[in-house]
């Protein structure tokens, strides 16, 4: 799953590697420092990718496949601010210096309006020779607003005004202080080849027309993406060395292991997979690090095809009809050593303050599931069989995931088996990446539960999960990131609230307090923060590994990759 491509980045603040137990037997892959290569190879750089979009417009739900990002976006679109390999947020090439209160880029005047000041390098061009502008930062503001069926609008609708007069300055005025401003802008837009329309649904669905990144796309469909180096670049250190990129849709584990082990492909950025170690087998080199996407159970309150209301009551029953220590255990256990159980509802442990254990208090307990559901008038007329409601619905719930990935697979095989003593039963629906993130989610027709990963942020803003108004709905064209249809304005009013908060010890009671609340709601129910791998042939390639604890992909620093040609 990704987030509003224009609106928001994710990631973690470290990239230390999470131990990998027992090193591999003699013979198979192991774990290396990668290679990082000093020469340009010139050559065909290879990638097998997971998931394959289905379009790739920058704005729409096109945008909310992480692989969107991934493969596509995140080579051509340029960067305002960007994370660094630390996934500390840093400035990109595009500007000439970040924004501060000392320059006078950070500013919070007595009315309370917010302004940013973001002073362009003049260098930097779009791979038809255009300058990049203050008025491709105006653009993209108006496009994220005006485009129809736009992911999310989170930070952008607090923007009153961007003076473009100064084609290198570019004055950004909010109607209140945001502190996670520079999560904002990860990908400008060029108003020249786009515009002067802002609503640029129509465009871009099926191809990149111009760069701002190191690479120009030659061709994408849905049998390959070709790219190749962005030879005009302004940012020298990024001007790739290989002479083009192509990447295959692998879009299961064993198809993307087979083109690794015969040679048909260089690298892979899985998803990490059960027997992991075992399975990477040959000359393979593979890394896995600490990731920046949570696992968990998404409750979808608005499923068209609910049998019944998905109360507070029957998402706490299911929260303690689950052993989660037993799901990370299965999902992960063959990846990382002891996987640890996230108890949080929207941040990472592996930065900053903001986890608690709110989410601890649910471990398996069939007498609460029993107290729960009883208080709603459920039964269980056969004390073998499932629970059911005054209307004669059992409590089946349609699950949805991934088709093809054993992963998700594995944990539904075991949550159906775990459950059933308690009553709570499943049906199981599952689908292609495309359908499941670029169709179904973003008109919330899942469910009502979903298995699937949610990206996580340096800043504690999660306005996006939790926006009342950032339910998609046919009424507002399906815009928002609100995929629980989760409603509780106090919820929302807390979250939004983090936003405007520039005080740290303040935020972080406001996270604290919003986190209680998710925690006696469940919106959704917390598994695990899923770990990043990337496996590469180390005889075919160099350089794979530094990025793979970025939200950028393992593939993000393919500038600084060779191929070994012979």
């Amino acid at each position: 799953m990704a987030v509003v491509f224009l609106a928001a980045a994710c990631g973690s603040d470290t990239s230390t590697d999470e131990p990998v137990p027992d090193e591999p037997a003699s013979g198979s892959a192991t774990t290396v420092a990668p290679d990082t290569g000093d020469d340009p190879s010139g050559g065909t750089l290879v990638l097998a990718v997971e998931q394959w979009p289905e379009c790739v417009n920058p704005v729409t739900s096109c945008a909310n496949a992480t692989w969107t990002i991934w493969s596509v976006l995140i080579h051509y679109l340029p960067r305002l601010m960007e994370l660094d390999q630390s996934n500390t947020y840093v400035a990109s090439s595009l500007l000439a210096e970040e924004p501060t209160v000392a320059n006078g880029g950070l500013v919070t005047a007595d009315d309370g309006t917010f302004t940013l000041t973001y002073r362009l390098n003049p260098d930097a061009t779009w791979s038809d020779g255009t300058p990049i502008t203050s008025t491709d930062v105006w653009f993209s503001w108006r496009a994220g607003l005006d485009t129809t069926g736009t992911l999310s609008t989170i930070g952008l609708d607090l923007i009153t005004d961007i003076d473009h007069s100064d084609p290198h300055t570019a004055v950004i005025t909010f109607s209140e202080p945001y502190a996670p401003w520079p999560t904002l802008f990860g990908g400008l837009l060029p108003a020249h080849e786009l515009g002067p329309d802002t609503d640029i649904a129509d465009k871009w669905n099926d191809e990149i027309t111009v760069s701002g990144g190191p690479w120009i796309q030659e061709e994408w469909n849905q049998e390959q993406h070709i790219l190749v180096p962005n030879r005009s670049y302004w940012d020298a250190e990024r001007i790739p060395l290989v002479d083009r990129v192509v990447m295959v849709p692998r879009e299961d584990t064993d198809s993307e292991l087979l083109a690794l082990q015969t040679g048909e492909a260089m690298a892979a950025f899985p998803q990490p997979f059960p027997g992991a170690r075992e399975r990477i087998t040959g000359d393979l080199t593979y890394k896995v690090a600490e990731g920046t996407y949570m696992e968990g159970l998404w409750i979808n309150q608005d499923a068209p095809d609910r049998r019944f209301d998905m109360t507070r009551n029957v998402r706490q029953a299911v929260a303690y009809a689950l052993d989660r220590e037993r799901i990370a255990e299965i999902a992960l256990g063959t990846i990382t050593a002891d996987p640890p159980v996230l108890q949080c509802t929207g941040w990472n442990p592996g930065f900053g303050p903001w986890c608690q254990d709110d989410f601890a208090r649910y471990t398996q307990d069939a007498a609460k599931v029993a107290e729960l559901l009883e208080a709603e008038g459920w039964t269980r007329p056969d004390p073998d069989g499932l629970w059911m409601n005054a209307e004669g619905e059992e409590l089946v719930l349609a699950w949805n995931t991934v088709a093809g990935n054993n992963r998700r697979e594995d944990v539904q095989a075991l949550v159906v088996d775990m459950t059933a003593p308690l009553g709570i039963g499943w049906e199981i629906i599952n689908y292609d990446p495309g359908e499941l993130f670029q169709n179904r989610l973003p008109a919330l027709n899942f469910g009502p539960v979903a298995l699937f990963a949610n990206s996580t942020n340096p800043d504690p803003s999660v306005a996006n999960l939790y926006d009342i108004d950032g339910i998609p709905t046919e009424e507002n064209e399906y815009t928002g990131q609100n995929f629980t249809a989760y409603r509780s304005q106090q919820a929302s009013d807390l979250a939004f609230a983090i936003d405007a908060e520039v005080d740290p010890a303040a935020r972080l009671e406001l996270v604290h307090e919003l986190s209680q609340i998710l925690a006696a709601d469940v919106p959704w129910i917390p598994l695990y923060m899923l770990p990043n791998m990337i496996i590469w042939d180390p005889n075919a390639v160099s350089g794979p590994g530094a990025y793979v604890s970025s939200p950028y992909g393992g593939f993000f620093d393919m500038f600084d990759w060779t191929v070994h040609v012979e």
